[in-house]
Parts: structure tokens; sequence; C-alpha cells
């Protein structure tokens, strides 16, 4: 029974300074650094998407992942997802590259509107879920800026 308390007592201890480590740790700050079309069909569009992740934290981190979803002028664009293991210095940043596919049927609107817009900055948002080696839930980010899109072909 004494046997049984101390183990309880033990991993509740381990449980809760797990948590307080947790509470402790920012998520990566992901925005967006480049985009580039790199397909064109009837049906879909690839574009390559290059995002900056930034670590606010005073230890490395080893980024395992990214799924987001990428918002242009309001209205979602495309939602993707990386799998190459990144590691983020403390306090440092490192680039991850990615891509994305938007339908046409699903984008002729939205793009539409950019290309009336040509010349002008975009203003996106990225939303999604950082997964960190080491940490058991995924990180949420959110961030808003301004890009350019490149010229259609």
């Amino acid at each position: 029974m004494k046997a049984r308390v101390s183990a309880w007592l033990l991993a509740t201890a381990l449980l809760l300074s797990g948590c307080h480590t947790l509470g402790q740790l920012e998520a990566p700050e992901v925005s967006v650094t480049g985009i580039n079309l790199n397909s064109f069909t009837l049906f879909e569009q690839e574009w390559g998407l290059t995002l900056r992740a930034r670590n606010p934290n005073d230890r490395e981190l080893t980024l395992k992942s990214l799924d987001y979803e990428i918002y242009v002028n309001g209205e979602k664009f495309a939602r993707g997802l990386t799998g190459d293991t990144v590691t983020l210095p403390a306090m440092g940043d490192a680039k991850v590259t990615t891509t994305i596919t938007t339908s046409l049927m699903s984008s002729l609107q939205q793009l539409q509107k950019i290309q009336q817009q040509q010349g002008e900055p975009l203003k996106y948002r990225l939303v999604g879920k950082a997964r960190v080696a080491g940490v058991p839930i995924p990180l949420a980010f959110d961030k808003e800026g301004e890009m350019q899109l490149p010229k259609m072909p």
C-alpha cells in the first residue's frame, strides 16, 4: 500500500512538473516569407511556400511538423502540412519550405480579386499548430501579415 501511494505521488509530481514546463514554453511564431507558383493546370495549382519559424524560447526546439491554413484577404486560400523535421535554435529561427495545392474551381473568384489588386500587398493570416518533439500537445500559432504574390505566367 505504501509503495502504491509513493508511486502515485511520484507520478503526480512528474505530471505537474511537466505541465509547469509546458506552461512556460511559447509556441513558435510562423510567418510567410515567400510564395511561388510551381505549376498551373486546368484543375489545380501547386504553390511553393516558404515559412519562417521563429523560436522565442531560451531552449532549442525540434519542429516535427506544421499543420496550417492560410487565408488571403480574409478568405481561405489553402491548407498545408509540413513533414520535415527542422531544428529551431534557442531565440533563433529557420526557414521551412512546403507546397500547397489549390483547386481552380474553388479559387477562381479569389484569384480574380488578387489579379485586380496586382501590385498591392495582400493581407494574409496563417493559423495552425506546431508539433514539437518532447511536447505532448501541439502548440497553436496565429500570424497576420502582408505578402506579394508572384505575377501569373
